[in-house]
């Protein structure tokens, strides 16, 4: 952990206002939440790898860019797959793709993202992070891993699951077979984001009292057995094997 204490103040998540969002003249601002953001990750990663998921961390934009359409909504820390396991899926994917994966954010990740209502916990497969969402979609077309893949998600209270932009959220406390089944079927790797999220409002003591980071990590930590799901590995392997 840090040896600096992390809170978030009623300020920081002014600075998402959409009346700000495209202004530089709130750069520095930004990149005050972005240190923040950057210190809970870093904690995150060192706290929570253990091999073989070994986790970096990378703190998203804090101005406007060409990246980010010159619009600063949010800001986000997240934890994805190490360099040795980017290796190794590197080996089978070949030189050509497995460039792709030089892109921290191209991986399934645990994320940490401000805005001006509050604060999202996730875990989400990157839309075009075809490798790992292609695994589990395969996982999921199992029965037997679908209730692997359920018993990792329902201790998630508070948490809902859902494809892309899709309408229809589910809450993963309640999640079976049959909900899983629905969601393969509505699941395009390479197109289509998952994400399995908790927003938290900014008022909300969790943010505002001390100890937070500690707090973070241990909503991350609660994410650990679904990301061990969701990211390809050797052990899971469909795609390979």
């Amino acid at each position: 952990m840090s040896d600096e204490e992390v809170t978030f103040l009623p300020s920081d998540f002014d600075r998402f206002r959409e009346s700000v969002q495209t202004d530089p003249e709130f750069n520095d601002s930004r990149l005050e939440v972005r240190t923040k953001l950057d210190l809970v990750g870093k904690a995150g990663a060192q706290a929570l790898s253990a091999a073989p998921f070994l986790l970096v961390s990378r703190a998203s934009l804090h101005h406007p860019h060409q990246f980010n359409g010159f619009r600063v909504a949010s800001q986000r820390t997240y934890l994805s797959r190490g360099v040795q396991e980017r290796k190794l899926l590197q080996k089978h994917l070949g030189s050509e793709i497995g460039k792709d994966l030089d892109t921290d954010y191209t991986h399934s990740m645990l994320v940490l993202e401000i805005d001006e209502k509050g604060l999202t916990f996730a875990l989400r497969i990157h839309k075009d992070a075809w490798w790992d969402g292609e695994n589990l979609k395969r996982w999921m077309g199992d029965e037997e891993q679908r209730l692997t893949i359920a018993k990792a998600l329902q201790p998630l209270e508070g948490y809902t699951i859902k494809v892309h932009d899709h309408r229809r959220t589910r809450a993963c406390s309640t999640i079976d077979d049959l909900d899983l089944a629905e969601i393969r079927k509505g699941y395009t790797p390479g197109e289509h984001w998952l994400h399995v999220e908790k927003k938290i409002d900014r008022d909300d003591l969790f943010i505002s009292s001390s100890g937070f980071e500690q707090r973070a990590i241990s909503e991350w930590k609660r994410l650990l057995p679904a990301y061990r799901c969701f990211c390809w590995h050797p052990e899971n392997d469909r795609l390979f094997a």
